[in-house]
């Protein structure tokens, strides 16, 4: 979204859930005002576009380039006395799940992210002249890999090993504090977090990630989760709590809504937001990430004045009067366009709902952009509590070679788009390059899953090339089937009116043609009005596909002006030279005029018949493919109209 300061600092809302009981209950909770992450106001984001300048400056002038960092997390579990696995008391396999995911959203391999479509937003980053960093090899908004991963603590702050490493359980019983669950309200339990929880049980925030989980009243308050943003040091009348304090920097959640279910599916979620991904979210706002809609209520509904000041996400609109903000929920198909909700005019291929910063549910959301890393990273590189996280040796990343792997269909047919499924694994995410065999143009995204098209049959190989340290190759043979050579007879799109015009396809084995469902290889046109038909060819499991556009014209004058039929043309169609072949006219002067369907005239010429030559020639290569009348004048005052078509 474009870069335009907002004016006031406003609230931003937050990742919530739904009242799982109905579809009326999450409709209830989308048109519901509710707050979770305050966001800082326009001398913040001033200060932040800066940083973001001075950074961007550094790395042209090769002074700095972007480079890895890898977060020491230390999750609090606030429980009732539950023996691990018994929520809220969540089970370390759970809570693992949750950095597993964090890892590989923030590197660009997610959950979902090869369902991202071939063509997806690729008008927008046409339209906005977006910089080639933020496009992919198929022309979409890339799918960034941010630099960021996260890592278990394996020691205290005091260097003590922890027994569950990034865990620390914490009964509030025993601290005296009221359940967690108990408070009906998002002011009255964000009060509990931030001033009783918090000061008593962080952690250094320039050593650790500090994430808090516990239970919720979540039919009350609706609230999955809110998060910090960077403090940047030196700013005055930042709105209380929008940045990270050294008593509450970090992110609290839902427990529910903690860890996934695709990778450990024994635990306990919450529907539609059981992958992880409130977490990504509200970390992105920690690392300074704005939603994608705006994060303001100041303007109307329709207003897309509203911005994330990321150029490679597209506008969705401000705030309107339910407090939406511009966001999407649910799990919406591409293209979106959302009536009467978030989508803006200038958003030529409708809203980012996939990304992690809209509120679509956690099976849509996959992707951050190139200018949201360049962002993430200007908040690690400049914020003091972030820049010098994962330098204290608090955790040990126990790297594992990368395993490159990946699925793609044996055989498949010359001009089919063909997803290439990448199961690669290895720590630190690694590194991707995708290459084929030929002159085949190759399409892929670099960070992840790839897509190939071949332009010609033939046997090909593929090969995936990944790096985390350790390089690894694989590669498969793959075998492209040629596609059936589609021809349609009729090369012209005028037609003399009311006369019927057989239209024959050639190169398949079975035909169908649209509208209707006729098959076999001739298609009836009768000449009475426009039409474009659509011919699907099919040859050995591979189909072509070519339209062909009709009109009917007025042909008036190629019968009820002839004479006697004394002249013959051939060929007719033609692509180069007519014979013009004489019947009873002999030694006679001849004028020929040929006119489009306009009555413009494209060629005239004076030919000359004598006895001992009854045929003559004329070239017409210099005409456009159409329909054409021919008209041919004897000095005798006898005129004749023959339709001529130029292949």
């Amino acid at each position: 979204m474009k870069l335009n300061l907002l004016s006031t600092a406003i609230l931003g809302i937050l990742l919530f859930g739904f009242n799982n009981s109905s579809a009326q209950a999450h409709e209830n909770l989308i048109n519901t005002n509710i707050c979770g992450t305050e966001s800082p106001d326009q001398q913040w984001e001033q200060r932040f576009q800066h940083l973001i300048k001075e950074v961007a400056a550094e790395q042209t002038a090769n002074k700095v380039q972007s480079v890895p960092y890898v977060i020491p997390v230390i999750i609090h579990v606030i429980h009732g006395g539950e023996l691990p696995g018994n929520y809220p008391n969540l089970a370390q396999g759970q809570i693992n799940s949750q950095v597993q995911v964090l890892n590989e959203d923030f590197g660009g391999i997610g959950y979902n992210s090869g369902n991202y479509p071939v063509n997806a937003f690729s008008n927008y980053a046409i339209s906005e002249l977006l910089d080639p960093g933020n496009v992919d090899g198929l022309g979409r908004v890339k799918i960034a890999n941010c630099n960021i991963q996260f890592c278990l603590a394996t020691k205290d702050s005091l260097g003590n090993v922890l027994p569950e490493p990034g865990i620390d359980r914490i009964n509030y019983q025993t601290r005296g504090w009221s359940n967690p669950a108990s408070f009906s309200s998002i002011s009255t339990l964000k009060n509990f977090i931030d001033n009783t929880v918090k000061p008593q049980t962080i952690w250094n925030v320039s050593k650790y990630l500090n994430i808090w989980i516990t239970d919720n009243n979540i039919n009350a308050n609706n609230l999955l989760g809110y998060a910090t943003f960077p403090y940047l040091g030196g700013i005055t009348g930042i709105p209380s709590g929008s940045t990270g304090s050294n008593t509450k920097d970090g992110y609290w959640c839902y427990s529910k809504a903690f860890g996934s279910k695709t990778i450990y599916p024994s635990g306990t979620y919450y529907p539609g937001y059981e992958r992880g991904r409130t977490s990504t979210h509200e970390i992105g706002h920690w690392v300074g990430l704005r939603h994608i809609g705006g994060d303001g209520n100041n303007n109307p509904a329709g207003d897309c004045g509203a911005t994330d000041y990321c150029d490679d996400t597209p506008p969705q609109k401000g705030g309107n009067n339910s407090g939406s903000f511009g966001q999407n929920f649910g799990s919406p198909a591409y293209p979106l366009f959302a009536s009467g909700g978030a989508s803006c005019p200038s958003a030529a291929d409708g809203c980012m709902f996939m990304n992690f910063m809209d509120y679509t549910d956690d099976n849509s959301k996959y992707m951050y952009t190139t200018d949201q890393a360049t962002r993430a990273q200007t908040a690690m590189t400049s914020s003091p509590y972030r820049k010098f996280l994962g330098t204290h040796n608090l955790c040990s990343v126990t790297e594992v070679a990368s395993v490159s792997q990946f699925k793609v269909p044996a055989t498949f047919c010359q001009l089919a788009t063909v997803t290439l499924t990448n199961s690669t694994n290895g720590t630190p995410v690694p590194s991707y390059t995708w290459s084929s065999t030929g002159t085949a143009n190759f399409l892929p995204d670099a960070n992840s899953a790839g897509t190939v098209i071949f332009f010609t049959p033939g046997t090909y190989v593929i090969t995936l090339t990944t790096d985390n340290g350790t390089v690894s190759v694989s590669s498969k043979t793959v075998i492209v089937k040629p596609s059936p050579g589609l021809i349609l007879s009729s090369p012209s799109r005028d037609v003399c009116q009311d006369e019927p015009l057989d239209i024959v396809a050639s190169g398949g084995t079975t035909y169908l043609w649209k509208p209707g469902n006729t098959t076999g290889p001739i298609m009836n046109y009768d000449g009475s009005a426009d039409q474009t038909y659509t011919c699907i060819a099919t040859s050995a499991g591979c189909t072509s596909t070519t339209e062909i556009s009709l009109r009917p014209v007025d042909c008036t004058g190629i019968t009820t002006l002839s004479k006697e039929n004394s002249f013959k043309v051939f060929p007719n169609p033609s692509k180069d030279v007519i014979n013009l072949k004489a019947g009873s006219v002999k030694d006679a002067d001849i004028s020929i005029q040929i006119t489009d369907i306009s009555g413009k005239i494209v060629l005239s010429e004076n030919l000359n018949f004598k006895s001992n030559a009854e045929e003559v020639q004329l070239n017409i290569s210099s005409l456009s493919k159409g329909l054409y009348i021919l008209k041919l004048l004897t000095d005798k005052s006898e005129s004749q109209f023959i339709k001529l078509i130029k292949e």
